[in-house]
Protein backbone atom coordinates (compact mmCIF):
# COMPACT_ATOMS: atom_id res chain seq x y z
CA UNK A 1 0.00 0.00 0.00
CA UNK A 2 2.58 2.22 0.49
CA UNK A 3 4.50 1.98 -2.75
CA UNK A 4 0.87 2.94 -4.38
CA UNK A 5 0.50 5.55 -1.91
CA UNK A 6 4.36 6.83 -2.60
CA UNK A 7 4.08 5.86 -6.58
CA UNK A 8 0.93 8.49 -6.83
CA UNK A 9 2.48 11.02 -4.57
CA UNK A 10 5.56 10.79 -7.45
CA UNK A 11 3.11 10.82 -10.40
CA UNK A 12 0.72 13.89 -9.25
CA UNK A 13 4.57 15.72 -8.34
CA UNK A 14 6.09 15.19 -11.68
CA UNK A 15 2.79 15.75 -13.27
CA UNK A 16 2.81 19.52 -11.47
CA UNK A 17 6.62 19.83 -12.48
CA UNK A 18 5.60 19.62 -15.81
CA UNK A 19 2.99 21.82 -15.97
CA UNK A 20 4.89 24.91 -13.55
CA UNK A 21 8.19 24.19 -16.16
CA UNK A 22 5.62 25.14 -19.28
CA UNK A 23 3.70 28.10 -16.97
CA UNK A 24 4.55 31.61 -17.23
CA UNK A 25 5.85 32.71 -14.23
CA UNK A 26 7.36 36.54 -13.25
CA UNK A 27 9.39 36.73 -10.66
CA UNK A 28 10.34 40.25 -8.78
CA UNK A 29 11.84 41.96 -6.47
CA UNK A 30 10.62 45.37 -5.29
CA UNK A 31 13.85 47.46 -5.18
CA UNK A 32 12.35 50.46 -3.94
CA UNK A 33 11.26 48.88 -0.03
CA UNK A 34 15.48 48.29 -0.32
CA UNK A 35 16.01 52.01 0.77
CA UNK A 36 13.41 51.80 3.76
CA UNK A 37 15.03 48.26 4.80
CA UNK A 38 12.27 46.12 3.41
CA UNK A 39 12.64 43.51 0.96
CA UNK A 40 10.07 41.78 -0.89
CA UNK A 41 9.47 39.43 -3.94
CA UNK A 42 6.85 38.11 -5.73
CA UNK A 43 5.69 35.81 -7.88
CA UNK A 44 3.16 36.41 -10.76
CA UNK A 45 1.60 32.90 -12.03
CA UNK A 46 0.05 33.55 -15.60
CA UNK A 47 -3.31 31.69 -15.50
CA UNK A 48 -4.82 32.88 -19.27
CA UNK A 49 -3.18 35.42 -21.17
CA UNK A 50 -5.67 38.22 -19.57
CA UNK A 51 -5.56 36.77 -15.49
CA UNK A 52 -2.75 36.11 -13.38
CA UNK A 53 -2.49 35.87 -9.12
CA UNK A 54 0.38 37.21 -7.62
CA UNK A 55 1.85 35.73 -4.88
CA UNK A 56 4.11 38.30 -2.59
CA UNK A 57 6.04 38.34 0.80
CA UNK A 58 8.33 41.29 2.29
CA UNK A 59 10.55 41.06 5.35
CA UNK A 60 12.02 44.58 6.94
CA UNK A 61 13.52 45.73 9.62
CA UNK A 62 14.53 48.91 10.67
CA UNK A 63 15.74 50.80 13.56
CA UNK A 64 15.97 54.78 14.40
CA UNK A 65 17.36 55.56 17.46
CA UNK A 66 16.55 53.01 20.43
CA UNK A 67 13.59 52.15 18.47
CA UNK A 68 13.53 48.53 16.96
CA UNK A 69 11.29 47.76 14.15
CA UNK A 70 10.36 44.67 12.22
CA UNK A 71 7.62 43.89 9.82
CA UNK A 72 6.16 40.98 7.71
CA UNK A 73 3.56 41.53 4.88
CA UNK A 74 2.30 39.35 2.67
CA UNK A 75 -0.09 39.66 -0.52
CA UNK A 76 -2.26 38.10 -2.95
CA UNK A 77 -3.07 39.62 -5.79
CA UNK A 78 -4.91 38.47 -8.47
CA UNK A 79 -4.75 40.72 -12.12
CA UNK A 80 -7.15 40.88 -14.69
CA UNK A 81 -5.18 42.49 -17.67
CA UNK A 82 -6.89 44.48 -21.10
CA UNK A 83 -4.95 44.36 -24.05
CA UNK A 84 -1.89 42.29 -23.59
CA UNK A 85 0.72 42.10 -26.31
CA UNK A 86 2.74 39.22 -24.63
CA UNK A 87 0.35 37.42 -22.37
CA UNK A 88 0.11 39.10 -18.44
CA UNK A 89 1.00 42.28 -19.80
CA UNK A 90 0.39 46.00 -19.58
CA UNK A 91 -2.71 47.67 -18.04
CA UNK A 92 -4.47 45.78 -15.16
CA UNK A 93 -6.51 45.76 -12.91
CA UNK A 94 -6.47 44.16 -9.74
CA UNK A 95 -8.08 43.06 -6.34
CA UNK A 96 -5.86 42.09 -3.58
CA UNK A 97 -5.81 40.57 -0.03
CA UNK A 98 -2.82 42.03 2.36
CA UNK A 99 -1.75 40.78 6.08
CA UNK A 100 0.78 43.08 7.50
CA UNK A 101 1.84 42.07 10.63
CA UNK A 102 4.43 45.14 12.45
CA UNK A 103 6.27 45.13 15.89
CA UNK A 104 8.41 48.22 17.51
CA UNK A 105 9.94 48.12 20.23
CA UNK A 106 11.84 51.03 22.48
CA UNK A 107 14.05 50.25 25.49
CA UNK A 108 16.55 52.75 26.95
CA UNK A 109 17.13 50.11 30.04
CA UNK A 110 14.71 52.67 31.91
CA UNK A 111 11.63 52.30 30.00
CA UNK A 112 10.16 50.19 27.78
CA UNK A 113 7.24 50.36 25.20
CA UNK A 114 5.95 48.00 22.48
CA UNK A 115 3.74 48.76 19.65
CA UNK A 116 2.19 45.44 17.29
CA UNK A 117 0.29 45.41 14.50
CA UNK A 118 -1.94 42.93 12.86
CA UNK A 119 -3.89 43.58 10.11
CA UNK A 120 -5.56 41.83 7.35
CA UNK A 121 -7.66 43.47 4.51
CA UNK A 122 -9.07 43.18 1.01
CA UNK A 123 -8.58 46.39 -1.53
CA UNK A 124 -8.99 47.23 -5.57
CA UNK A 125 -5.90 48.36 -7.45
CA UNK A 126 -4.41 48.93 -10.78
CA UNK A 127 -0.84 48.48 -12.45
CA UNK A 128 0.87 48.49 -15.45
CA UNK A 129 3.67 45.68 -16.29
CA UNK A 130 5.95 45.95 -19.03
CA UNK A 131 7.96 42.85 -20.53
CA UNK A 132 11.24 43.50 -22.84
CA UNK A 133 12.37 41.02 -25.51
CA UNK A 134 14.90 39.45 -23.11
CA UNK A 135 12.32 38.39 -20.67
CA UNK A 136 12.91 41.59 -18.05
CA UNK A 137 9.76 42.75 -16.09
CA UNK A 138 8.76 46.40 -14.75
CA UNK A 139 5.81 46.04 -12.91
CA UNK A 140 4.48 49.35 -11.35
CA UNK A 141 0.81 49.76 -9.47
CA UNK A 142 -0.82 51.08 -6.40
CA UNK A 143 -4.01 50.04 -4.52
CA UNK A 144 -6.41 51.24 -2.05
CA UNK A 145 -8.48 48.78 0.30
CA UNK A 146 -10.09 48.12 3.59
CA UNK A 147 -8.72 46.76 6.81
CA UNK A 148 -11.24 43.84 7.91
CA UNK A 149 -9.16 42.60 10.59
CA UNK A 150 -7.16 45.88 12.32
CA UNK A 151 -5.40 45.14 16.16
CA UNK A 152 -3.16 47.47 16.64
CA UNK A 153 -1.62 47.46 20.31
CA UNK A 154 0.77 49.88 22.56
CA UNK A 155 2.24 48.88 25.72
CA UNK A 156 4.16 51.12 27.64
CA UNK A 157 5.36 50.46 31.39
CA UNK A 158 3.13 47.46 31.98
CA UNK A 159 -0.29 49.33 30.55
CA UNK A 160 -1.48 48.14 27.64
CA UNK A 161 -3.85 50.04 25.25
CA UNK A 162 -5.58 49.22 22.31
CA UNK A 163 -4.80 52.07 19.08
CA UNK A 164 -6.93 53.59 17.12
CA UNK A 165 -6.07 53.56 13.54
CA UNK A 166 -7.52 54.04 9.86
CA UNK A 167 -9.01 51.00 8.21
CA UNK A 168 -7.98 52.21 4.59
CA UNK A 169 -5.03 49.75 3.53
CA UNK A 170 -2.57 50.45 0.79
CA UNK A 171 -0.48 48.96 -1.53
CA UNK A 172 2.29 50.09 -3.67
CA UNK A 173 4.64 48.16 -6.15
CA UNK A 174 7.33 49.51 -8.28
CA UNK A 175 8.87 46.17 -9.06
CA UNK A 176 11.59 44.52 -11.18
CA UNK A 177 12.35 40.88 -12.31
CA UNK A 178 12.66 38.50 -15.22
CA UNK A 179 9.82 36.33 -16.71
CA UNK A 180 10.33 32.57 -17.15
CA UNK A 181 8.04 30.68 -20.10
CA UNK A 182 5.79 32.38 -22.23
CA UNK A 183 5.49 35.16 -24.17
CA UNK A 184 8.35 38.04 -23.77
CA UNK A 185 8.46 41.42 -25.39
CA UNK A 186 9.37 42.41 -28.95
Amino acid sequence: MKKVMLSCLVAMSCLLFTQVAQAQVDLTINPIGLLFGDLSVGADFAITENVSVEAAVGFGTNKVASVKGVNLPVNVVGKYYFGPNHGADRFYLDVFMRYVNRQWSYDDNSTYADYTSNRFGLGFGLGYKVVSKGGFVFDIGFGLGRAIVDNNKFTGDGVEETVSWPSLMTQGKLAVGYRFGGSKGK
